[in-house]
């Protein structure tokens, strides 16, 4: 409760001196405090400040390194040397990973179990899998820089 008090006698002492309090304006008339809102019949109209349009433009423009760049004039053939130095090195990784998976099976004493040979199989196939999709991808972004070059955007 003496919270309370504190709280209530906190507000007084703020908007006792306030000009838009209850005491400062049963002091004042109506007409004296605004006399350009009056009119004829007695009735007083209070005018609102007017709220500003927004401007079309907008407000925070992105400074220039977050705006998207044009585009860059390349020539083919440095395009083609980016793709093929891409697909070579996937193929690059990919045999080494094949490399390290196979010797992660390597056999323990004696010939080499049914389950380790179809681990080994398992293995293969897969990392032969993934070189053949890169090969392959990077035929196709072959033929689409070549394309492109001639103006051809799209197959039907």
């Amino acid at each position: 409760m003496d919270t309370l008090n504190f709280t209530k006698k906190w507000y007084k002492a703020c908007f006792k001196h306030s000009p838009h309090s209850d005491e400062s304006s049963s002091t004042m008339s109506p007409s004296a405090s605004h006399k350009d809102t009056a009119h004829k019949d007695g009735k007083l109209e209070i005018k609102r400040p007017k709220l500003e349009e927004p401007d079309t433009g907008p407000i925070f423009p992105h400074p220039p390194f977050h705006q998207t760049p044009g585009p860059i004039s390349v020539s083919q053939l440095y395009l083609c040397k980016l793709i093929l130095e891409h697909w070579e090195a996937e193929v690059k990784a990919c045999k080494n990973a094949k490399k390290l998976q196979l010797l992660e099976l390597a056999p323990g004493p004696g010939t080499p179990s049914l389950l380790q040979a179809s681990f080994r199989r398992l293995i293969s196939e897969r990392w032969d899998a993934e070189v053949k999709h890169c090969e392959e991808v990077k035929q196709v972004q072959l033929l689409e820089l070549l394309l492109a070059a001639h103006d051809i955007l799209k197959l039907v």
